[in-house]
């Protein structure tokens, strides 16, 4: 309104500031509501295929987010369809937000959004590259926006974004532009240390640093996500203990940028799972519990 001063600043992670609205009236200012905001902590997660899910949900408790990537049904194409709400990991994991991506008709979004009643992320065509043209994607993704933003569940849907590799991104030199999209609220990068010769864990900076730095030139403001993670043993660590402290290195340093939501262990494939009495689950275990508190 006219008159009106809204002062604000960055809430970084971890952080309590104070808020407050003031009217300007041209003569004095006065302090009409003061509220204390904090920034969300970190989501940290895991995933596995669906009929694992259960024991996952078992072994590492206060699991805050998880994958979903639902599955083909009766059609003549072979795309996965969004989930059925009763489906394997909805059920064994109703504490965590579920990140959900398909692949087939876009226009299957509104009808499924009525039955949703739990916070979600969504990503049409997860990791598109080599499958979709960049323009078919912006154009076909652009509709989730659209759906979304009339939809009367609009408010459990947390965000929505295209997901993408550190190793294109990174190695092989991708844009981000290829496949960010109108309206998309987040990016999310699936980054892995699968080097079988490796001599050293890789640090944030390579694990996630130069993937986030594009994403971040080509869209400030869009949130990010690590909606898989993983890092193969070399070979020197014999024990675990060094996998460990790397994937403890790795989420201490996503803990303290203030523009990524959450990551979700891929705790799936011999080279990435963690065997469930490792020094490496249990520090998984150490974090969930951190960030669950």
């Amino acid at each position: 309104m006219p008159g009106t001063t809204i002062r604000s600043t960055a809430i970084k992670r971890g952080q309590s500031i104070k808020l407050s609205l003031q009217l300007d009236n041209g003569v004095a200012s006065t302090t009409v509501q003061r509220l204390t905001l904090e920034a969300p902590k970190l989501l940290v997660g895991m995933s596995t295929e669906p009929a694992k899910t259960a024991q996952l949900v078992k072994d590492y408790p206060g699991l805050g987010v998880m994958r979903e990537f639902g599955k083909d049904g009766s059609d003549t194409d072979s795309l996965p369809e969004l989930p059925a709400m009763n489906c394997a990991k909805f059920v064994a994991a109703p504490q965590a937000v579920m990140h959900v991506s398909w692949k087939d008709d876009v226009e299957q979004l509104p009808s499924w959004l009525d039955l949703l009643t739990r916070p979600i992320y969504l990503t049409w065509y997860h990791e598109p590259m080599g499958d979709v043209t960049p323009s078919a994607h912006k154009l076909t993704a652009a509709r989730v926006t659209q759906i979304v933003n009339s939809h009367k569940n609009r408010a459990l849907v947390l965000g929505h974004g295209p997901i993408v590799t550190r190793y294109w991104l990174d190695e092989k030199g991708g844009s981000p532009t290829d496949w960010g999209y109108p309206g998309m609220t987040h990016f999310g990068v699936d980054a892995y240390q699968n080097e079988a010769a490796a001599t050293a864990y890789w640090g944030p900076d390579k694990m996630f640093g130069l993937a986030f730095a594009k994403i971040r030139a080509a869209y400030p403001g869009v949130r990010l996500l690590v909606p898989e993670y993983g890092i193969r043993r070399i070979s020197s660590d014999k024990t675990g203990e060094g996998r460990a402290q790397a994937i403890r290195d790795h989420i201490a340093w996503l803990g303290q940028q203030d523009d990524v939501d959450y990551v979700a262990y891929w705790n799936n494939w011999a080279e990435y799972s963690l065997t469930a009495d490792s020094p490496e689950a249990a520090a998984y275990r150490e974090i969930l519990a951190a960030h669950a508190a």
